[in-house]
């Protein structure tokens, strides 16, 4: 309950429409979004309007420094060579311009009212919690762009988020289908297995030598130690190059001044409460009960403000904070419904407020604590400003001698040196890596890789062209020393085979033993199992099983218990599966239905938008380059 408090302002239907359209006032990088480039080769066309080159190689940026965050950098730049993957994130630019084209069409309209009021409540123009023409004019000044422009901008951006939503909204699930849902994905089941292990025939296995050294002569690329190298390389990257940087006094106080916004903190409070459930459907008689009850609680908590905790723990329906005495925690403006917000913003410290209703019933409140607005000042966030700054000046220092770097290596090819005099880097050194396995950085990327184990690396003793390894990150290697593949003799590898064969010959036994007990036991026979103790499972509650083996349990026929079916274990043999009991699934509350109902709608959404946007590109005319799905195209 309270997660849903906290998030119902911030509907989950605005993150799929996020996915779509990207609005771009974040006030970051609009002038970037807002300039486009002229005079590039076209990746696609949709009716008219062209998605460029350029656009499609930021995209294409953009989506590898999204895995790095999700993954923690360890995810190899080559992987957006992958013609899938770079048509997934052209399709997604052509369903932006998609739904440009729609909303043209579509004759939604934001007036200059909507348009000012989006505006007017941008944090980043506001000071004292109220809109500055200043900065909204010092924003636009420090961007390069006129008022006119950046509105106009806002206006359609504001116009495709309506036209999108206009489409979510009509995803509907039902109270019936959802009930039919729980109950088949609650519904628990008694069961009993046995495992027939591969291990229980190795016994019966007779493998020979022979047997053996003809499956390595088959294999023996299984059997090979890679190559190896140590190599000398120098890495340019945005991060190498900041510490180089020197930032003005007066530059970092333009930057404070224009995003004044980002370092202040905004009013926060702490508050506890009482809540008596009422849902939208509720009875005359319902809602006065609720009422009563919470006009009977507050009067209570009104006498003894200090029993308040004791008061919410025993009565408060809200089952995630009554535990705590009903504490909420501390929470800005935006963060709870509008009732709450406004009731709890209005009190002073330790007052009581109540009953208030909202769309969960009726909340008492009491504000524990009061955290005023406070600004970070210059001095302050001088050391982050300049890291910022000094980032953005080395980007553009790393634009000015990736070619450099670049043709220095390639001009100068049997050393490093030229290279590492162009940009000022030292010329390291990688300790032994071997072909094909795990590389240190910057060594994980597969085209550095690929180069650095060419034969114009490795016999010619050739510099590797510059290889982006990492967004701003471009390296140069060379082969430093290197060891050639090398095939194990049978006799290192003979044990190793002869068991590998052996489970791999035990575990087809296995599986024709489960098999045949299997289709015994749907004859009523093979009474000699001993079958272990039961284990309540569920698809939501696997109880430590594979999901192999719960769906084939969840499929047995409940009309003949106890039911026999069996499945192979992926490790290895055959697992038989006795089901003894079928249990419904529980009662099933308002507020899992609620939960379960909006999380199906959510999928129906995403699919109904997918739908419509999959219908208005059948009817439109789209055109995709020849080489746009291949690295080609960049070079």
């Amino acid at each position: 309950m309270l997660e849903s408090i906290r998030t119902a302002t911030k509907t989950w239907v605005a993150k799929l429409i996020l996915a779509l359209i990207t609005i771009p006032f974040a006030l970051w990088g609009v002038e970037s979004y807002i300039r486009t480039p002229s005079g590039q080769d076209t990746a696609a066309t949709v009716e008219k309007e062209k998605i460029t080159t350029q656009e499609f190689q930021q995209a294409v940026r953009n989506q590898l420094d999204q895995f790095r965050q999700q993954f923690g950098g360890n995810i190899d730049a080559s992987v957006m060579d992958n013609p899938e993957m770079r048509k997934s994130i052209l399709d997604q630019l052509i369903d932006q311009r998609l739904v440009v084209e729609a909303t043209k069409s579509s004759g939604l309209v934001v007036s200059d009212a909507t348009l000012r009021e989006r505006i007017s409540t941008e944090a980043s123009f506001q000071q004292d919690g109220k809109f500055t023409p200043s900065r909204y004019e010092l924003f636009l000044k420090a961007q390069g762009l006129s008022a006119v422009g950046f509105e106009s901008r806002m206006r359609q951006d504001l116009e495709r988020q309506q036209f999108v939503e206009s489409i979510a909204t009509t995803a509907f699930a039902a109270n019936a289908s959802v009930r039919q849902y729980l109950r088949a994905s609650e519904q628990t089941r008694d069961i009993a297995i046995i495992n027939i292990a591969p291990e229980q025939f190795i016994a019966q296995v007779k493998m020979t030598a022979d047997f053996a050294k003809a499956f390595y002569e088959q294999k023996k690329a299984d059997y090979t130690t890679p190559e190896q190298v140590r190599a000398e390389y120098i890495e340019l990257s945005v991060d190498a190059l900041a510490p180089t940087i020197q930032v003005p006094t007066e530059e970092t106080k333009a930057y404070y001044e224009a995003n004044s916004g980002r370092y202040i903190q905004k009013e926060q409070r702490k508050a506890s409460h009482i809540l008596i459930n009422l849902t939208p459907k509720a009875t005359d008689a319902e809602k006065k009960a609720a009422k009563e009850k919470a006009d009977a609680l507050f009067a209570q908590a009104k006498k003894n403000p200090k029993e308040f905790a004791e008061l919410a723990k025993k009565n408060s329906q809200d089952t995630g904070s009554a535990a705590n005495g009903g504490d909420l925690g501390l929470f800005a403006r935006g963060m709870m419904v509008k009732p709450f917000e406004e009731a709890a913003f209005s009190a002073k410290k330790d007052e009581l407020v109540g009953p208030v209703l909202s769309d969960f019933g009726y909340h008492i409140i009491r504000v524990t604590d009061i955290q005023p607005e406070k600004g970070k000042g210059l001095a302050e966030v001088t050391p982050e400003i300049e890291g910022e700054l000094k980032k953005q000046k080395a980007a553009r220092k790393f634009a000015e001698l990736a070619e450099k770097f670049t043709n220095a290596a390639y001009e100068q090819s049997s050393s490093l040196k030229a290279a590492s005099e162009a940009v000022g880097l030292p010329i390291k050194q990688s300790p032994w890596m071997s072909k094909g396995q795990g590389m240190p950085p910057p060594f994980g990327n597969q085209k550095m890789q690929t180069a650095l184990f060419s034969e114009e690396v490795q016999k010619n003793k050739r510099n590797t062209e510059a290889v982006e390894v990492a967004t701003n990150t471009l390296v140069v290697a060379r082969a430093f020393e290197t060891k050639p593949a090398i095939v194990k003799p049978f006799a290192e590898v003979e044990s190793g085979i002869m068991a590998r064969l052996t489970r791999e010959e035990a575990a087809k036994l296995a599986m024709k033993e489960g098999e045949t007990k299997l289709a015994a036991l749907k004859l009523g026979k093979a009474a000699d199992l001993k079958w272990p103790a039961l284990l309540s499972v569920s698809r939501a509650n696997p109880g430590g099983l594979g999901p192999n083996v719960i769906e084939a349990a969840m499929k047995a026929d409940p009309k003949m218990l106890p039911a026999y079916v069996g499945t192979e274990n992926p490790s290895g043999g055959f697992v038989l599966v006795q089901v003894a009991k079928v249990n419904d699934a529980p009662a099933i509350d308002e507020a899992k239905l609620q939960t379960t109902r909006t999380r199906i709608a959510q999928a129906l959404t995403q699919q109904e938008i997918l739908a419509t946007l999959a219908q208005i590109r059948a009817k439109s005319n789209v055109s995709i380059a020849k080489d746009a799905l291949t690295k080609k195209q960049e070079q």
